[in-house]
């Protein structure tokens, strides 16, 4: 969890840190307690109340009842601050205390979700022997529920593993002769199944209606005592009042369209999927990563169903962490089919409605819904926003889905439940709104690989229920704006909405520079456009950050300057609470003191502190804690360096490159190995918050060539491991998946390939021509063909290559006939045309530099040394020349069409320093005032 600390009120923060008498604060009043509680400030909450006292001061100061409410935490439950609560419960706070009406804090709880925390922390006392309860104590003489009943039916698998740990009997019956592997069963929850298998439970044991745990040859209305459920989540607003006896078929942890189906029973030991208890179905194990592995099916019509569900769920990027399928040969919602009359497809209906029990109103779903609602649109559907809805009593004459929010059914942020039913009911619920985004585009992925993938024979849902969290809060993507490649706000924009979309991004960072020889701090667009781009982001993705982010080309600078420089960044992005300091200020600003930056640090809620050298990561402890680390994948690219980061106090974030210096484009390999260090990070340094693809400019590479499209599918690869690290695709099985993260077109997949192959020659041709440090031979060959050392290559390795080129590029010449794409997938196509005709141009120029390089020696035999481009026959320079020409043209088009328009003349300079090399000198004067023309026509068009 990142630790961040508010400061939005000054003088409490100020004076509860300053206060030497904690004790003495609360024996008088409770109020600087009593608004961090009210403002829901837990961080404040939490330093006010671990200040440096004795732990009898501190549980005499929030145990203090103070009228007319009573102590701290009744203040807390009856505000319903479920945090606040679970902070006081862990710093000491008594339940049991009576306030001056005779009620405990327990009694005065209204929700359930503040229940479930007293609940939690009932058997964690109990598992710990602190309240000197027996293990063996039951509710009631009635139902004689134990602690572990309640657990297997209410809490998590967290605390059932907890419990068993300290010594709760698994195999315990209550009244019902239930256990708790029967409960656990009825509420549809694989997780606490195997878990309470792993301590021994006992699957033979049988309840008083005589069922046991295995599969039995019973008649389905016996089945259904031990396995139906409640019709909707609004049902289970009514478990407090019951016992686990006369509900141990009810489903606490989510949802609603499972009243029959498949269920989850126990054989062998195993975890496995009862499907259609009506009939003999597929029993799928569960394997060791949570997901179900099918059997065999056994007709044509199971076999088509089940394979269109995996395929779907196999589709979807980022993968989700735990997706069950019940293939019982019916689908739940059919799609529109293709009207060949009107030439479109019809759209079909989608009611939407709202539980009236959600945590989050009416009001709130329906604005997250109406930014999504273009989306369902182009998926064929239309839209409506219905009322709220009680114990989910809505009509089914169309295809509904109800949602709601129910943060106490998760134990993670961002959390979603999103199930298909057979009765054309879909029902996501969520713990906050973010998640409630996330399963509303994990949706509209299946809407939209159901209506244009290759599911088109059914063109329906199946059944299906997605379990869904991100492994870490922060998924990051750094445009860098201070290079020679900066798109146009509007394409900034475009870009982070695919982003957030698609690939679940949450904090977009725009990197600036500021020079020192400069002034003043000059930035690319003006405060109008930065405004306009702020605002956008605002309102169209309520759960996507936009960070600034700031750097200098030196460390050179004078106190008063950086100073004023700051004051004006800031001033510039006064709507956002965080802010991103690039390395070189970072290291200066440390130099200078952190005293003198304390304006800074609080003016925001969070900041993102850049290392990039072992030297400064040992000077870290003197920062905030609300600084996030923002470390180089080299300070954590061993177990001995992520081991030691772990130590730090303060959260980190691992910072990778889409795209690696030196090199026009990612291969399969490279990407592999930057995902398994992803994978070790989040396993190893537990303080390891996110990741943050940075996708530096041309010149920040070495090269000016490099398009946006080559650096897709490395960010859709990593964006995903940052979701989901347990996934185990490779970069090449997400060239359709990116394709319709970027453009919406699964077509254009071979756009990816493409880049693949670019990435893969280069790494092929590298090793070859250079012995110092990995450079592409491509980029040797563009910026200075005379350097490259061409020892250990040879004519037939660049034509080889060529071969393999000119192959990607005639497939995306056949792409173009094939289809109609519109504007950004043309402008995609035509840059990756540009990137394989500018390598192609450079195997040629290599091939050249081999034939006129070879030198006989009759002692030695040949040897290959590189005599320059100068001395190249005029006519292959002329042609080499001719073909630079087409292809700078094209470049110009294209660049012009995604970026400002002043950046032009710097990203120039590389086709026109190749050009003058192939040039002779007598023409070298003529195409330079040629290209000065036409430079100056194209910026006034």
């Amino acid at each position: 969890m990142i630790k961040l600390y508010s400061f939005p009120m000054n003088m409490h923060v100020a004076e509860v840190s300053a206060s030497s008498d904690f004790a003495a604060m609360g024996k008088t009043s409770n109020t600087y307690l009593e608004y961090y509680i009210e403002n829901n400030c837990i961080d404040d909450l939490r330093c006010a109340v671990e200040v440096d006292e004795s732990v009898d001061v501190r549980h005499a100061v929030v145990n203090k009842v103070v009228a007319p409410y009573g102590t701290l935490l009744h203040y807390a439950t009856k505000l319903e601050r479920i945090d606040a609560v679970r902070v006081l419960l862990s710093e000491g706070a008594d339940p049991s205390v009576l306030n001056e009406e005779g009620f405990s804090a327990f009694d005065i709880a209204q929700s359930k979700e503040v229940k479930y925390v007293y609940f939690q922390y009932f058997f964690e006392m109990i598992a710990q022997s602190n309240s000197g309860i027996p293990l063996n104590v039951v509710d009631n003489e009635t139902s004689k529920n134990q602690a572990v009943h309640w657990a297997a039916l209410h809490s998590t698998v967290d605390v059932v593993r907890y419990l068993c740990e300290y010594g709760f009997s698994v195999n315990a019956q209550n009244a019902s002769g239930d256990t708790a592997l029967h409960l656990a069963l009825s509420r549809d929850e694989p997780d606490i199944v195997q878990c309470l298998l792993d301590f021994k439970a006992n699957v033979d044991i049988k309840n008083n209606a005589g069922l046991d745990c295995r599969r039995s040859s019973s008649t389905p209305s016996e089945h259904k005592d031990l396995f139906s459920s409640f019709n909707s989540l609004d049902e289970v607003d009514n478990v407090d009042q019951q016992s686990p006896s006369e509900h141990h078929f009810a489903v606490a942890a989510a949802s609603s369209p499972e009243a029959e189906g498949r269920q989850i029973v126990v054989e062998n030991g195993v975890t496995v999927v009862n499907n259609g208890l009506h009939r003999r179905g597929c029993d799928w194990p569960v394997d060791e990563s949570g997901d179900v592995v099918p059997d065999e099916p056994h007709d044509e019509q199971s076999r088509r169903i089940q394979y269109t569900a995996w395929k779907l769920l196999s589709d979807l990027w980022p993968e989700p962490q735990l997706t069950r399928v019940r293939s019982d040969g019916c689908a739940c919602c059919c799609l529109p089919e293709e009207d060949s009359t009107n030439h479109g497809s019809q759209q079909l209906l989608l009611n939407v409605y709202f539980y009236s029990s959600s945590e989050v109103g009416h009001g709130p779903l329906v604005d997250q819904w109406q930014k999504l609602v273009p989306l369902f649109e182009s998926c064929g559907f239309q839209v409506h926003l219905k009322q709220a809805v009680f114990n989910g009593q809505f009509p089914f004459e169309a295809l509904a889905l109800v949602c709601g929010v129910y943060s106490g059914r998760f134990r993670r942020c961002e959390s979603y439940r999103l199930k298909v039913d057979q009765r054309r009911l879909i029902e996501l619920i969520s713990s906050d709104l973010a998640g409630f985004n996330a399963g509303l585009r994990t949706l509209a992925q299946l809407l939209v690989r159901t209506t244009r993938v290759e599911v088109r024979p059914t063109r329906s849902l199946p059944r299906l229920c997605v379990d869904d969290f991100p492994s870490r809060p922060v998924r990051a993507v750094l445009f860098d704006l201070a290079g020679c490649r900066v798109p146009t706000v509007q394409t900034l924009h475009d870009t982070a909405s695919r982003l957030v979309t698609w690939l679940k991004l949450n904090v977009l960072i725009v990197h600036f520079e500021w020079r020192v020889q400069d002034s003043n701090l000059t930035l690319p667009y003006t405060s109008a456009e930065l405004f306009h781009l702020q605002t956008a982001c605002g309102q169209t993705f309520s759960d996507l950050h936009l960070v600034p982010s700031l750097e200098v080309n030196c460390e050179e600078i004078g106190h008063q300057r950086c100073t004023a420089m700051l004051s004006q960044f800031s001033s510039l992005f006064s709507t956002s609470d965080s802010v991103h300091i690039g390395s070189n200020l970072c290291r200066w600003m440390l130099s200078k003191g952190l005293s003198n930056w304390q304006w800074f640090f609080e003016k925001f809620r969070r900041i993102f502190w850049s290392v990039s050298e072992h030297a400064d990561l040992e000077k870290v402890h003197q920062l905030p804690l609300h600084c996030v680390l923002m470390l180089d994948k080299r300070l954590m690219d061993t177990d001995q360096k992520r081991a030691a980061v772990g130590l730090l106090d303060h959260s980190v974030c691992l910072c990778l490159n889409a795209g690696e210096p030196g090199f026009l484009a990612d291969s399969v390999g490279s990407m592999t190995s930057d995902g398994e260090l992803i994978c070790s990070a989040f396993n190893t340094a537990q303080n390891c918050v996110g990741l943050v693809v940075c996708d530096w400019s041309g010149c920040a590479i070495g090269c000016s060539a490099v398009a946006p499209t080559l650096r897709y599918l490395p960010t859709a690869y990593f964006l995903g491991l940052a979701w989901n690290g347990r996934q185990g695709r490779t970069p090449d099985q997400l060239t359709e998946a990116t394709a319709h993260a970027f453009f919406g077109s699964t077509e254009l997949a071979p756009l990816f390939q493409a880049a693949l192959t670019v990435g893969n020659v280069e790494r092929a041709l590298s090793p070859l021509s250079s012995k110092a440090a990995p450079v592409s031979a491509f980029v040797q060959i563009l910026l200075n063909a005379d350097s490259l050392d061409l020892d250990n290559v040879s004519f037939r390795s660049f034509k080889k290559a060529r071969i393999e080129l000119q192959a990607s590029l005639a497939e995306l010449e056949n792409l173009k006939t094939r289809c109609d794409f519109n504007n950004d997938q043309t402008l995609a196509l035509l840059e990756m045309e540009v990137v394989l005709e500018l390598t192609i141009l450079a195997c040629r120029i290599g091939q050249s530099l081999c034939m006129l390089g070879t030198n006989p020696l009759p002692k030695y035999g040949c040897q290959m040394i590189n005599v320059g481009i100068s001395n190249l026959s005029p006519t292959a320079r002329t042609d080499l020349a001719n073909r630079l020409l087409e292809i700078k043209s094209r470049f110009q088009h294209v660049w012009l069409c995604r970026n400002l328009h002043s950046t032009l003349p710097e990203v120039m300079k590389m086709f026109n320093n190749l050009l003058h090399s192939l040039l002779p000198s007598s023409m070298r004067k003529f195409i330079h005032s040629e290209c000065n023309k036409l430079h100056i026509h194209s910026c006034r068009l």
